[in-house]
Parts: structure tokens; sequence; C-alpha cells
């Protein structure tokens, strides 16, 4: 029975397929029009209808390769028929373009754009271009194809001739109509791959035009671009927002799961290099000083994305990103985006090598400026206590933050200055505290805001204290004894603050040179000699030598003037006279009544003493020494009196006692009050 059931079907699928070989060349026919390829895909869709259900799959196969070969064909014109609107399209854009409708310079982002574009359009022209030697292969493949059936269908159609029996010639009949079937396959995929072949070809024309247009905008870019401060700031926000979302994702990923995405943590590593990258970038194309380390730089992140690349394309290549954990798809993004920063390494490079980019002037100088705005003069280590562990860091002392502290410390020091000038102000007013005591107050003030100044600016630049350990050892020795009487006159000026045995305006002695006490410092004390002279004497000396106050606890002093007669003068008229002197000047005190005393008859003169008490606040003890003089002289000149010796007149000065008598101890005066 079933050798019955093959020659019937053998013969039932002559006859379906004899409309469509019957009389026929495997290769007659238009292979390039819908139509007659439909017309020809009606017959093995008939003959597929008329075959019954169980029908022998050895029947059926043939008829359905041979539908699909149709329907493949009319896909390819399709796809040939898009791919030349594109290429016609493409053609048209470049005859179109007249160039860049905005004014240089542009952004270097454009700039990478297009090259990014050129690049990814010589990718896939290689790849076009390979596939194109793929069709031609496979295109030689079925014509050998076609050449191996037709001679096997005359082979056969030879054997169904000579054959002598019905079995061996309905075998021979059936393998013509199988052979002439598989040549008929044969011949439509060579209509479909010379179709798409063509199709190919058309996109690599499109390719092509793309391409011609790219490298006129790249033309027209080239040295007109320049890196501004904006394109960085957009760059960076978008950067941060990606590692925001990559760092949420991976956290979910590690609630989620014991061990986090590799893939994510992968992510944010990425973002920081490339973060990296753009400063570095930047940096370089702002500041041409520093081209060279920016080289070097962008040449460590070229061999830094290039391992990353190349165990990507490992993991891939062996199938071991399942086992780590990664999703292959995820992975050739990865790979993708690894790509992409590669060929953006190299565009800076290029840029870089060749002077590409045209810096504008404001950019070129803001770039130089920063550049030394932040050079590091020096580093300063500081160490932290951590969880009862010392941690040792680093920071760095820079030329904006040594502008930055002198700055804080010129607005400060102008603060503090007016500060201690007011409070200096308020506390004259009050009727407790003398001049002395208000201003030597205004000037602690001032020095302690300057110290905690000091220490402030120092905090907010971020510079630590050891950053003066760089004075060494020996230096600080020398300091120390630099600074040794310095501290020792700082301590005796606190001494004479606390104990008070001068004030501001006294009338002091030091060796041998009087003078008023015009200020008291913390170092050193100003004494004022009276004629535009002032002498700037060490605290320390004040305490360590002798001193006299002459206005210790007053200011009453008792003056003399010494008188010289000639021996035949009557004294008790010169005493009178003299008297009558101090009593007619109104500076001498009535009290302590003036004296006179007769002190000495000498070979050549009596020598009387004119003694008064006078106010040293309300006159100068020379000017009102001067007046008696004048007075005493025409007083006794008037009385006929004649003056004597060889110094008549000498003045004699000391100060009074707390009574404003002599001191009991002293009845003559003669030595001043000595602290």
């Amino acid at each position: 029975m079933k050798r019955l059931l093959l020659p019937l079907a053998a013969a039932s699928l002559f006859f379906l397929t004899a409309g469509a070989t019957r009389g026929e060349d495997s290769l007659s026919g238009d292979f390039s029009k819908p139509a007659e390829i439909t017309k020809r895909l009606e017959n093995p869709r008939a003959g597929i209808a008329k075959l019954p259900a169980d029908a022998d799959p050895a029947l059926l196969e043939p008829l359905e390769q041979f539908a699909a070969a149709c329907q493949f064909h009319l896909a390819s014109l399709d796809v040939r028929a898009k791919a030349r609107a594109e290429r016609d399209k493409a053609a048209a854009d470049k005859l179109a373009w007249s160039g860049l409708t905005e004014p240089p310079p542009h952004s270097i982002l454009l700039l990478d754009e297009v090259r990014e574009t050129l690049a990814t359009l010589e990718s896939s022209r290689r790849a076009g271009e390979a596939q194109l030697r793929i069709f031609t292969s496979q295109l030689e493949g079925v014509r050998d194809r076609l050449d191996t059936h037709q001679q096997s269908e005359r082979r056969a159609q030879e054997d169904a001739e000579s054959a002598t029996t019905p079995e061996d010639r309905a075998a021979a009949e059936r393998t013509v109509e199988s052979e002439r079937i598989a040549s008929r396959i044969a011949a439509e995929e060579i209509g479909r791959q010379n179709i798409r072949m063509d199709a190919r070809q058309a996109e690599l024309d499109m390719i092509g035009s793309r391409i011609d247009l790219a490298q006129l905008r790249l033309g027209a870019l080239q040295g007109k671009t320049t890196f501004t401060r904006q394109d960085l700031d957009g760059i960076q926000v978008k950067i941060t927002r990606e590692r925001a979302d990559a760092i949420a994702a991976l956290t979910d990923s590690g609630k989620a799961r014991q061990t986090p995405d590799p893939l994510l943590a992968w992510r944010t590593e990425f973002l920081d290099l490339e973060k990296e990258f753009w400063e570095t970038r930047f940096a370089a194309t702002t500041d041409g000083a520093n081209r060279k380390a920016a080289l070097a730089s962008l040449a460590s992140f070229k061999t830094r994305v290039d391992d990353w690349a190349e165990i990507a394309r490992l993991r891939l290549a062996s199938g071991s990103s399942a086992a780590t954990g990664m999703d292959p798809d995820r992975l050739r993004e990865a790979t993708a985006q690894i790509g992409i920063m590669q060929r953006r390494i190299g565009f800076a490079l290029t840029d870089l090598k060749a002077g590409h980019l045209q810096l504008p002037l404001l950019d070129t100088i803001t770039g130089r400026l920063r550049a030394l705005w932040d050079a590091e003069l020096y580093l300063a280590e500081e160490t932290e206590v951590v969880d009862g562990k010392k941690v040792a860091s680093y920071r760095a002392v820079t030329l904006g933050k040594l502008a930055r502290l002198a700055l804080i410390l010129t607005v400060g020091w102008l603060l503090l200055r007016f500060l201690s000038h007011r409070i200096k102000s308020l506390l004259t007013r009050k009727p407790r505290i003398g001049p002395d005591t208000a201003d030597l107050a205004g000037k602690w003030i001032f020095r302690l805001g300057l110290a905690l100044l000091v220490i402030y600016g120092l905090n907010t630049v971020r510079i630590p204290f050891t950053v003066f350990a760089f004075l060494g050892g020996a230096l600080a020795i020398s300091v120390g004894f630099g600074t040794q009487t310095m501290l020792k006159n700082f301590i005796s000026g606190v001494i004479l603050i606390f104990e008070r045995p001068f004030k501001v305006g006294d009338q002091v002695e030091i060796d041998g040179v009087l003078g008023k006490i015009r200020s008291i410092g913390l170092r050193a004390s100003v004494i004022d000699h009276g004629n535009g002279i002032d002498t700037l004497i060490p605290n320390s000396n004040l305490l360590e030598n002798q001193v006299t106050n002459w206005t210790f606890t007053h200011s009453l002093l008792r003056q003399s003037v010494l008188i010289a007669v000639d021996h035949d003068s009557p004294t008790r008229e010169v005493a009178h006279r003299l008297l009558a002197v101090a009593a007619e000047h109104g500076l001498v005190l009535d009290t302590p009544e003036p004296e006179v005393r007769f002190e000495d008859i000498g070979e050549k003169a009596l020598l009387f003493r004119l003694l008064y008490w006078f106010d040293l606040k309300r006159v100068s003890r020379d000017s009102l020494a001067s007046d008696l003089r004048f007075m005493i002289s025409k007083s006794l000149a008037e009385a006929g009196i004649t003056l004597a010796g060889v110094n008549p007149l000498r003045v004699e000065l000391s100060p009074a006692s707390p009574s404003g008598n002599p001191s009991p101890s002293n009845p003559d005066n003669t030595n001043p009050h000595t602290p």
C-alpha cells in the first residue's frame, strides 16, 4: 500500500507545481517585480492547501520552503525601497548643507557630537561592507546549489526516460520534480540575494553621504570650538543626577539581595571616573600651562577605561557574566558606554596634541588665575583621633587660602580698631577711670581680639596650626631667644598696669632724664621731654632701674631760686623784696607760704634762697622760674641792690610731701620720691 501512495503523492506534487515548472526554465520570470513574485507564491500555497492533513513531510517541506523563499523575496523589495529612499535623502541633505548656522566659537560638546556621529557612521560602513561581502559569498553558494539541482534534474530526467519498469520510472520522476522545486527555491534565493545586495549598497551610499556631511561639519568646527564653564557645569549636573540614581538603585538592590548589583557598583565608579575626566579636560583646555600634565592624566584615564573594556569583552565572550550576577544585556549596554568614553578620551587627546580648541581670552585668564589661586605651597599634616586611633591627614596651603586669610585679617583688624577705640571712648567718660586705664583697656581688647581673629581665620580657611612646624627646632629656639626680651617687657608692662607706680601725665626722672609719661604700653612706655623729643623706655627698665616720680601723690612741687647779692646789701630788704615778688606772681601758691632763707655768707656774695610752691598741672616749672628771675632782677634793681657772683639766680626743684610741707625726715626736701 505504501508503494502505491508514493507514486500518487509524487504525481500530485508534479501536477501542483506543473504550472510553475512545466515548459519553463528554473530561472525564467522577473525577480524584481512584486506582482511576478506574488504570482509564483500562489502555486506553493495552492499545493500546500490541496495536500491532506496527514501528508508526508517530505512532500510538504519543499512547498513550504518555496513559499518562504517567495515571502522573503517580497520583504527584500520593501527593504531595498526604504534603503534607496534614505540614500536619496542623505544625498539631498549633503547637497543642501551650506554651513553652520551659529557663529563661532562653538561648544566642544557639539564637536564631540559630530565626531561621535562620524565614528558611528564609519563603524556602520565597515559593518555594511562586511555584510555585503557575506551576501556576495552567499550568492555564490546559492548559484552553486542551483547548478547542482539543475544537473540532478537532468540526470533524473534521463533516468526516467530510460527506465524499464513502472517503479523505476515513478522514482525517477519524483526525483525530477523534487530537484525542479529545489532549483526554483534556489532561483528565488538568488533573486532575493541580489535585491539584498542592492539594498545594502544603497545603505552604504547613504552612509557615505552622511559621512561626507559629518566631515563637512567637522571641518567647519575645527579650530573654532571652546570648552566653557557653562558646558562643564551642565555635564557635572547630569553626572551627579545619574550617580545619585545609581546609588539609590544600588542601595535598593542590596536590600533585595545579599550582595549589591555589581553592574550598579561599576556604574558609580564609572561616573566618578567620567566626572574626573571632564574636569581634567576642562582644566587642560582653559590652562595651556598644564597641558603636559593633562596629557599624562588623560593617558592614564585611557589605560583604565581600556582595561574595563577588555574585562567586559572577555566576560561577554566567555559567558561569565551570568556566573557573576551580571545581566548580559546590561553588560552590553555598559560596554557601549565604555566605548563612548574611549572615543571621548581619544578626542580630548587629539585636541590637546593638535591644538584644535579656540581658547577665549577671558577663559584663558580665568583658568590661569584659578590655577594660581589653587597652587599648593605647602602640605601640612594634621592628626585626628577617630575611634581611639590617630588618623593622619594632609591639608594644602594654597595662595587662595592665604589670600582669604589676609582678607579676613584685614577686615577683622579694621573692626577691632574701631571696637577698641569705641570702648576706650566709653571708658574715658567714666569718672573713676583715667585716660591711661582706658587707653590700656583698648589696647588689651585689640590684642586679645587680634589673637582670636588669627585663630578664627586659620580655622575658616582650613589651615592647621601644624603648618608652623616647618620652622623647625633651631629656628624655634632662635625665635624663643629673640622674644625673651619682648616677653620680659610685656610682663613688666602688666606689673606697671596693676601696681600703678606711674600713670600717664606723671613727671619722672630716669637716669638724669626728666620728662612726662605720655603712654604706658605693654612693651614700652613713652616719655615726653617737653622739647619735641619722645623717648621709648622698655617697661623692664622702669622696674629694674631707679626712677624718680615727681608727681607720685599729687602735682604740687616746691622750687627754689638761689640769689647772690653784694656784701653791702641790706639783708632784710632783700628778703622782703623776694617775698613780695613771690606774692605778686599769680601762679605761686599762697599755701604753703613762700619762704626766704639766708643760705650763706660767701667770700664774694651773700646767698639767699626763695622757696615757693606751684601746681605742675597749671604751669611749667621752667616758665615759672624764668618769670620769677625777671621780677627779682627788676625789684632788686629798683631798690639799688646789686646782684653778685657767677650764678646769682640758680633754680633748684624738690617735690612736696603729701601734706604739702617738708618731710620730717628731710626738712629741706632735697630728695624726691623714688618708687
